[in-house]
């Protein structure tokens, strides 16, 4: 049997089918949902996943999450101004003058058809690139995988937003993070006390889901508190009206679709860039290519269908796209695929070339998981189109103590039979919640402690390795010209958002 057909039969059940709905539909209410984002509600499945037996179903699940969070940020952008995250900001605009115009539903029914095109045209991308990238790895030695994490690590300059000292800090937190617990190399325990807790669960550092789930999940719980005494937004449109925009005019911004497809599915690729960079390219691309039309397209900006989907193409393209280094190569495109990663090695599955070269089936299966949220994402937004808005009434007195259950039952729950585990990993999430709250609270960035968390590991083990290779030398990080190119692109990285704080920094001041 065929590698494809055995990882379609990974799938090819009903229990698959199921949790895939479920993803996506959580991911949908996540996602509608502001201050709830996709990255978040990844690390709240996590257990669940890793509960699941099969590991293609648990993958799916996680994948189907993240989908449903991307897309159904669209719906209080347009319904109420406000975008579910920060990949949605361009979306408001227009999606908020069709609502205003009484054409809220052919934005939202836009934005789901957009999305569709977006996740499923990537994945296509991702079918084809990410097995070539993985074979460049053959060559990667412990001296390559040391700049490779080097180049992710560096990424931490990009997820910073204005201050780049309080990334770094936060990079150097995650760091401290990853060292607790055993020496990769010796086996010796790391933590004070080393003696005394050499035989304790305190030996093995933070675990990795309980550290997620208390960064995302346990510290909004901690943020929104500050929240529940203001009134709550009720302002939601009631009078949707057409669901389906216009085929006609859906196919006259083909232009607009290839454009915002190429531009997210390749700033997806880039580590670091993220969808709220992708979206923006794809609205400015998408008002040269209306300029161009001679009138026949609206310009974005104005209320129409061109600037809801030229953004939303691109917010999904983006998802493929960071799918590609991250299944490759092990880097994470973005906070939410850095999460992913983490999942993924949760559940026994290394990204790389080993994945692809020894468990070709699961990769199909992630590759056919992918197709079938994407799939599930339109249908339920489109058949929710008119459930969704009253999302977005519920009350956070009640929304938040369900997220905190959750999250310390999924963090308990990952210890199996061992109680002192399970608290431990309960007393885990609650510490990363009161780090998270700290650091949201105070202006220090989230996404640097998680990419410090689980590349710092990385980094160190395979630095020793080609030190202890070279004989106490350096001499393979000099000679490889891989290492070459992957210090030069990390190089690049940091003055490419150097440039760009300094450029943002001026306009401001103009």
């Amino acid at each position: 049997m065929g590698d494809f057909a055995q990882g379609f039969q990974m799938v090819a059940n009903i229990s698959t089918l199921l949790w895939c709905a479920f993803g996506t539909v959580l991911g949908i209410i996540l996602g509608a949902l502001p201050g709830l984002t996709a990255t978040m509600g990844i690390a709240l499945v996590i257990p669940i996943s890793y509960s699941i037996s099969n590991t293609a179903t648990g993958i799916g699940l996680l994948i189907s999450v993240y989908c449903g969070a991307v897309c159904g940020a669209s719906i209080p952008a347009i319904l109420l101004g406000i975008p579910g995250n920060p990949n949605a900001i361009a979306t408001v605009t227009d999606g908020q003058l069709m609502t205003k115009k009484g054409l809220a539903g052919q934005a939202l029914g836009g934005a789901v058809i957009a999305s569709m095109i977006g996740g499923l045209g990537s994945e296509i991308l991702l079918v084809f690139f990410s097995p070539l990238i993985a074979k460049a790895t053959l060559a990667f030695g412990p001296a390559e995988k040391t700049t490779l994490a080097l180049v992710g690590l560096v990424i931490i300059a990009s997820v910073s937003g204005k201050d780049i000292l309080k990334g770094l800090l936060m990079g150097a937190l995650g760091f401290v993070f990853a060292f607790l617990g055993t020496d990769p190399i010796s086996g010796a325990c790391r933590m004070p006390f080393a003696n005394a807790l050499k035989k304790t669960v305190l030996a093995g550092g933070f675990d990795m889901t309980s550290t997620l789930i208390g960064l995302y999940g346990v510290s909004q719980v901690f943020a929104e508190l500050a929240n529940l005494s203001k009134p709550q937004n009720t302002d939601v449109a009631t009078n949707i009206g057409k669901v389906f925009p216009p085929f006609k005019k859906v196919l006259s911004m083909w232009q607009i679709i290839l454009a915002s497809l190429g531009i997210g599915t390749i700033i997806g690729a880039i580590p670091g860039t993220g969808a709220s960079i992708a979206v923006f390219m794809a609205h400015d691309s998408a008002s040269k290519i209306c300029d161009a039309s001679n009138g026949k397209l609206d310009k974005p900006g104005t209320g129409c269908l061109e600037g809801v989907f030229a953004p939303e193409v691109a917010n999904n393209a983006v998802t493929g796209g960071a799918l590609i280094p991250a299944l490759s190569l092990g880097i994470p495109g973005d906070s939410a695929t850095a999460v992913l990663i983490g999942a993924l090695m949760i559940n026994g599955v290394t990204p790389g070339f080993q994945l692809f070269s020894t468990n070709m089936p699961l990769v199909y299966s992630i590759f056919i998981t992918l197709f079938i949220a994407n799939v599930f994402m339109g249908v339920f937004q489109l058949a929710g189109i008119r459930l969704y808005p009253k999302v977005l009434l519920i009350s956070q007195r009640i929304l938040m103590p369900i997220v905190l259950i959750l999250s310390f039952i999924g963090s308990y729950a990952l210890a199996g039979a061992s109680i002192p585990k399970g608290v431990f990993n309960v007393g885990t999430a609650l510490f990363m919640g009161l780090v998270g709250y700290s650091m949201k609270k105070n202006g220090y960035p989230l996404a640097p402690v998680v990419l410090g968390f689980i590349l710092g590991g990385m980094f160190e083990e395979n630095f020793r390795k080609a030190v202890k290779l070279g004989a106490g030398t350096m001499e393979r990080f000099v000679t490889s010209p891989i290492c070459w190119v992957f210090t030069l692109l990390a190089v690049v990285i940091v003055v490419s958002s150097v440039l760009k704080n300094r450029k943002e920094a001026k306009a401001n001041n103009a």
